[in-house]
């Protein structure tokens, strides 16, 4: 009775260390993303304009979808995360400005999936 009650306690915060975060925002295609990326410097004095805004949409081809935060950071998904997005995509009406909500855990700039939400 000992063991399990000084046990207990560490499966309890272990299990609240791995609790999922959730990120919400723009459906995009993560290697377009990677390509345009410019440094922070060139990126106050040059706005993106709309068109550089739209240029990284999904298309059917798009293999690598990433979120694009409201602060402008991407997020990649992982494989998991891709294959979802994927088929929704291909079974969605509306294929521009896709907001979606992923349910999983951060590993470096790559989000481990648990869940996608597309609106």
């Amino acid at each position: 009775m000992k063991t399990i009650a000084k046990i207990l306690p560490v499966f309890c915060l272990g299990s609240m260390l791995c609790l999922a975060e959730t990120f919400s925002g723009k459906v995009v295609d993560a290697a377009c993303k990677d390509q345009n990326a410019t440094p922070p410097a060139a990126q106050s004095t040059n706005p993106p304009s709309a068109q550089t805004t739209n240029a990284c949409e999904p298309t059917a081809s798009t293999s690598s979808f990433g979120i694009e935060l409201s602060d402008g950071k991407v997020l990649k998904l992982d494989g998991a995360g891709n294959t979802k997005v994927a088929d929704m995509l291909k079974n969605s009406s509306n294929k521009s400005s896709l907001q979606a909500t992923v349910t999983g855990s951060l590993d470096g700039q790559t989000v481990k999936v648990d869940t996608v939400d597309i609106k």
